[in-house]
């Protein structure tokens, strides 16, 4: 799936943290309900409107398994086949909005989570280039998730941080509260030193298995609570919520 990705510009939605996001995400898909679901998929030409797929709420609902999508994949990549792919300067780091989202997305997505802040814009924009070359490298694309941390960022949340600029790579608590430091690099660090970070900490990172239901209980336990920037109409989605058995989907 990484290699037939390569031809494809892959977004990972976050459903209810934007409003403009989700009006987009309804106008491919909103289920039985109406109204806006957790996950949503579709395939676009390259004129980002055009369908190549029917939608729903994920590939397996299109596709059954990954082999077929890979193989479909395939053939539009060659229907649509242009000139070279990008180049390095044109490679654009794939980041989260903010620090707080980023820990949570990466905690959800069991992924290592690089948090990067410099001091200032212009070592800000030539650090993001190191990074996205990295982030687009075949041996460590999809394994990692990136932010770019703004003033507003609490870096408190970062345990083990040792300076208030540089990359840090980190494994979010189970409910992407904070984060503990992994590995770390300063903020003019070149790309083979942030290379050697980013795989130490993926030597390091442990995934976590999670049971919805014990996740549930343990968050309810805690008092955790996650607040959306919008309402969150997917019952399924919801602290807990589940949705009525008729005409539920499996």
């Amino acid at each position: 799936m990484v290699k037939a990705s390569r031809d494809f510009v892959c977004i990972r939605p976050t459903t209810y943290e934007s409003a403009e996001e989700a009006k987009v995400l309804e106008s491919f898909f909103s289920g039985r309900s109406g109204q806006l679901e957790n996950t949503v998929f579709v395939m676009l030409a390259p004129d980002g409107k055009t369908k190549l797929t029917r939608s729903g709420r994920s590939p397996q609902h299109i596709f059954g398994d990954a082999e077929r999508l890979a193989e479909f994949m395939g053939e539009m990549a060659q229907r649509y086949s242009g000139d070279a792919g990008a180049k390095a300067d044109d490679l654009v780091l794939p980041e989260l909005a903010d620090l707080r989202l980023a820990l949570n997305v990466a905690a959800c997505d069991g992924r290592p989570l690089v948090v990067a802040r410099a001091p200032a814009a212009e070592t800000a924009a030539a650090l993001e280039r190191r990074l996205a070359e990295l982030a687009w490298a075949d041996d460590l694309a999809g394994r990692l998730l990136f932010v770019v941390a703004e003033e507003g960022d609490d870096l408190a949340t970062l345990i083990g941080r040792e300076a208030d600029h540089g990359v840090w790579v980190v494994q979010p608590d189970a409910f992407g509260r904070d984060g503990k430091v992994l590995a770390q690099a300063p903020a003019d660090a070149d790309v083979e030193a942030l290379e050697v970070a980013l795989k130490n900490a993926l030597a390091k990172f442990q995934p976590m298995q999670k049971d919805r239901r014990q996740h549930i209980n343990e968050a309810r336990r805690q008092g955790v609570e996650w607040k959306s920037a919008i309402p969150v109409t997917d019952p399924e989605a919801r602290l807990g919520g589940e949705a009525p058995r008729r005409g539920r989907r499996r």
